[in-house]
């Protein structure tokens, strides 16, 4: 028996009995979970929950969870997307972007006004030329329109009558043969009709005097001008410029005399023919 007895501990396993020191130490493992656990613990006790710095999470509650089990249920009639029109924008008229103005009006950028200014003059230019061919035509016509209503005008303006035809004193010998207009000296005379200068020049008592042809053969003179502005075989229209008020030849002061004689013979009174012909002195 005694051979056979084995030695104690002889075939005893690694780890199998452990002394009651040894068997009641924690593992490495479970030191470090409970570490782990406290550090989360700690840091919760440190971050007040009425703060915004608290990041934890809350615990959700059995109505949350409920919540959350349900599915989501489709609505009855899903609401269609809304779609935008093509609407095209209206340009504004130029009538309309030039009756805006205040500042609610849209003023053009500094660059973009500054760009579209050689354009404005280029395209200004030629507007300009156009009116004033316009004006010119017009006027024109309108000039035309006139000499057709009334052919026939006074042959100065601001006088007043000094002596009639026939009229008799010393300064003439045989009566007065014209009509005096008494105006100051540069007084602008007009041919009182469309005529042909038969002769313009100085001619002894009636000093500078133009002789004007008509188209039946009438002739009207001008006397005691101060100037001529017209030569002979020059055609001139009723009211064109053709000499100035002055006081040349055998007078007293500046005036004009003007005579008619039809056909180139004998005078006549000229206030009477110029009344036939519209033109009251």
């Amino acid at each position: 028996m005694s051979a056979r007895r084995r030695t104690a501990g002889k075939h005893r396993r690694p780890g199998k009995h452990r002394s009651p020191s040894t068997g009641s130490r924690p593992s490495p493992p479970l030191l470090l979970g409970t570490a782990v656990v406290a550090s989360a613990a700690a840091y919760a006790f440190q971050v007040p929950a009425a703060t915004g710095d608290d990041t934890r999470r809350t615990p959700a509650t059995a109505e949350d969870l409920g919540t959350a089990a349900l599915p989501a249920r489709p609505s009855a009639t899903p609401t269609p997307a809304p779609t935008l029109a093509k609407v095209r924008a209206a340009r504004p008229s130029a009538a309309s972007s030039s009756s805006s103005s205040g500042p609610s009006s849209a003023k053009p950028s500094a660059p973009a006004a500054t760009a579209a200014t050689p354009k404005a003059e280029a395209s200004t230019a030629p507007t300009r030329r156009a009116q004033r061919a316009t004006r010119s035509s017009k006027r024109a016509s309108l000039t035309s329109l006139a000499r057709a209503r009334r052919a026939w005008v006074e042959p100065l303006s601001g006088y007043r009558i000094t002596a009639h035809f026939g009229q008799r004193a010393s300064l003439w010998s045989n009566g007065h043969t014209g009509t005096d207009l008494a105006a100051p000296t540069g007084t602008p005379v007009h041919a009182v009709g469309d005529a042909v200068v038969v002769s313009a020049g100085y001619d002894g008592a009636y000093g500078n005097k133009i002789v004007l042809r008509h188209s039946d053969g009438t002739e009207t003179w001008y006397g005691h001008l101060s100037a001529t502005m017209v030569s002979a075989g020059q055609k001139v229209l009723a009211g064109a410029l053709i000499g100035r008020v002055g006081a040349t030849g055998h007078t007293t002061g500046p005036h004009l005399h003007i005579e008619v004689r039809p056909g180139a013979g004998d005078p006549i009174d000229a206030e009477v023919w110029l009344r036939e012909h519209g033109v009251v002195l």
